[in-house]
């Protein structure tokens, strides 16, 4: 997997990640290796990177990782949720490793490095989408009541109430 992005001094920074798993198989994540990695999140074709990190050991990030909640829940949502990294050379000191991190997280600015309190803007996002679809839903049930009223010969005005008492029913959710 190639990632690019244009840094700010106007170069092209490319990097491949030499390996890339889903989230599920955490626990076949390499160890004992300085890695920097990045976290996607796809859903569609849109790909994201949205938390990226430094360790010297990668299944064990994973097993306790910070963000585990966030990551999780985002699978949940239906993203498919990627690890990705690169090994840093041999010899490479926790500083300059960090040092690494800080520079990609400046570069693509992964919304789980950045806001500090993800989880809970994470839901809102979700949230929100799902009142929209809702929305959505009850609009199209809508339409197609006016639709079979119209035909059924109901007048402007018997449509008008109609719309206005369907307005006020609650919608039902199915479980």
């Amino acid at each position: 997997m190639t990632f690019t992005n244009d840094c700010p001094c106007g170069r092209s920074q490319i990097f491949t990640a030499l390996e890339e798993m889903a989230l599920g198989d955490s626990h076949l994540l390499p160890d004992q290796k300085k890695v920097v990695y990045f976290v996607t999140a796809m859903q569609g074709e849109s790909k994201k990177i949205i938390y990226i990190g430094f360790t010297p050991n990668l299944r064990r990030k994973f097993k306790d990782h910070k963000r585990k909640m966030e990551f999780e829940f985002l699978d949940r949502m239906g993203y498919q949720i990627n690890i990705s990294w690169i090994v840093l050379p041999e010899g490479t000191r926790e500083k300059q490793g960090q040092v690494i991190q800080a520079y990609y997280v400046r570069v693509f600015e992964p919304k789980l490095n950045i806001h500090p309190n993800t989880l809970a803007a994470v839901q809102v996002e979700e949230s929100k989408k799902g009142i929209e679809n809702l929305e959505q839903c009850k609009y199209e049930d809508l339409k197609k009541r006016v639709e079979n009223w119209e035909q059924s010969g109901d007048d402007k005005d018997t449509i008008i109430k109609k719309i206005w008492e369907a307005g006020r029913e609650r919608p039902m959710v199915n479980i």
